[in-house]
């Protein structure tokens, strides 16, 4: 995938918090969202974007792949690939509070939402429906993120 000077200059400055689903369609290649999930980080690894995980979804992406989808060793290579692919955002005691006292669904949800808004990252990239709808920073799908940031 090659991006046009234009396409690089709009999507350089480009950060992304990816919520634990998208970690998890990214990580199982049988997922539905897999495809789309790999292509927006193909881009943005070449567009040199700042894409982010809350170290905690490690353990809840590590979890979800071992009980559904996977054996252990490849949960713990999954994980493994996700901690050198992204930047990895360690919680504090501050984003916990903001987290508990979020309107979220769930406590989960409340600390991507913390994190984000912290980080003033310029999109969640989410498949969750319900969350995240009252956050000043947009959620997006995978493929809402490269046709509005990269303009496929």
């Amino acid at each position: 995938m090659i991006l046009s000077s234009k396409e690089r200059r709009l999507a350089y400055m480009s950060s992304f918090l990816f919520d634990t689903n998208a970690l998890i369609y990214w990580t199982y290649q049988h997922s539905p969202f897999h495809e789309e999930v790999s292509k927006l980080l193909e881009a943005s690894l070449q567009s040199k974007n700042s894409i982010c995980a809350l170290a905690s979804s490690l353990k809840d992406v590590y979890f979800a792949l071992c009980s559904h989808y996977t054996d252990e060793a490849t949960a713990r290579r999954s994980i493994a690939l996700i901690a050198e692919v992204f930047d990895l955002v360690d919680l504090s005691g501050l984003l916990v509070w903001d987290a508990i006292d979020s309107d979220e669904p769930d406590y989960e949800d409340g600390l991507i939402r913390a994190a984000a808004e912290a980080l003033q990252v310029d999109a969640i990239i989410t498949y969750d429906s319900k969350a995240f709808r009252n956050s000043p920073i947009p959620k997006l799908t995978a493929q809402e993120a490269i046709q509005k940031l990269f303009k496929y």
